[in-house]
């Protein structure tokens, strides 16, 4: 299973190292960013140039932003790639398509589904996770 991580800036090679850091080092993923100056063109020929480096094959691209161009550019490209694309990717998301891709067991629908499933639980009102936290001790 292969990943392209796409985003604004340094986003996504930002996640990517980040993710690194703590799984190891993840073979068969590239990350990209779209840059004030750059042209969408290009990241799209950039996109495709990895997607065929990689076999086009049983591919993930995630992307950060909900109809940004990022998202745009992979979008063009569904077309012509049996690629799935999440999109509103975060380090937690990630971090979670690293290890299931580990299982030979797991297919990239599969992947998807779970992280899709696990969503909300990436977000946490912390404020009020400590007051609930706080109100189980007192009790």
């Amino acid at each position: 299973m292969k990943f392209i991580l796409v985003s604004h800036g340094d986003f996504a090679k930002s996640m990517l190292g980040s993710a690194q850091m703590i799984v190891g080092e993840q073979n068969e993923v590239q990350a990209f960013g779209l840059y004030p100056k750059d042209d969408i063109g290009e990241l799209k020929s950039k996109i495709r140039t990895a997607i065929e480096g990689m076999g086009g094959e049983d591919m993930i691209c995630f992307t950060d932003l909900f109809s940004g161009s990022p998202f745009n550019a992979v979008v063009s490209l569904m077309g012509e790639y049996p690629i799935r694309h999440i999109t509103g990717m975060n380090l937690p998301m990630i971090l979670e398509a690293f290890m299931m891709r580990m299982n030979e067991n797991n297919t990239r629908e599969d992947v998807c589904d779970k992280l899709i499933s696990q969503a909300p639980e990436t977000f946490i009102d912390v404020n009020k996770y400590l007051e609930q936290t706080l109100e189980e001790i007192e009790e």
